[in-house]
């Protein structure tokens, strides 16, 4: 004889409107090789950091956890990372002059620390609106020199270099 004891059931979609709050699906990409980009005066994509959710409904919300590891080849390397929804910036600073609108605050590294990876990450709420598909992803600014992600830019292989993984997982939380 078994027993089965709950506190609560929660649907398959998620609780009622007005309980919000459960989550109905989860969705993740983990980039575990690595890549490289060179200078470019624009956001570029990263490869490997996007993934895509159909929402159930347009009222639900999106819960985007991310995460980046990062290394520089050069002394005086200036790069930032930023996420997107489709083509549109979302969880950018405000606009404010020429600064750059990231996610990721700037990266600035100005001495030889070219063995060394930088990691960065949050966690944010979306409202997408739409019961669509939507593609979340990544994307990095450089401006000077090379970037390599999951890597540092010395790169030795000894065992006390290691490298990283990036990874961007989303929730859909029933409102």
């Amino acid at each position: 004889m078994s027993t089965l004891k709950v506190n609560k059931i929660i649907p398959t979609a998620g609780v009622p409107t007005g309980g919000g709050g459960g989550i109905i699906q989860i969705k993740n990409a983990i980039k575990t090789d690595t890549g490289s980009s060179g200078e470019s005066s624009n956001f570029i994509d990263i490869s490997g950091l996007s993934v895509a959710i159909t929402p159930t409904s347009s009222s639900s919300k999106i819960l985007i956890c991310c995460n980046i590891t990062a290394g520089h080849s050069a002394t005086s390397n200036v790069f930032g990372f930023r996420l997107m929804r489709g083509s549109t910036a979302i969880a950018v600073s405000d606009s404010d002059g020429n600064r750059r609108q990231w996610t990721f605050g700037e990266m600035t590294a100005r001495s030889n620390t070219n063995n060394t990876t930088h990691s960065v990450g949050g966690t944010f709420l979306d409202s997408p609106g739409v019961d669509t598909a939507v593609t979340y992803k990544l994307q990095l600014y450089n401006r000077y020199g090379t970037i390599y992600i999951n890597r540092s830019g010395e790169d030795s292989n000894s065992d006390n270099h290691g490298r990283g993984v990036s990874a961007i997982t989303v929730m859909e939380v029933s409102a």
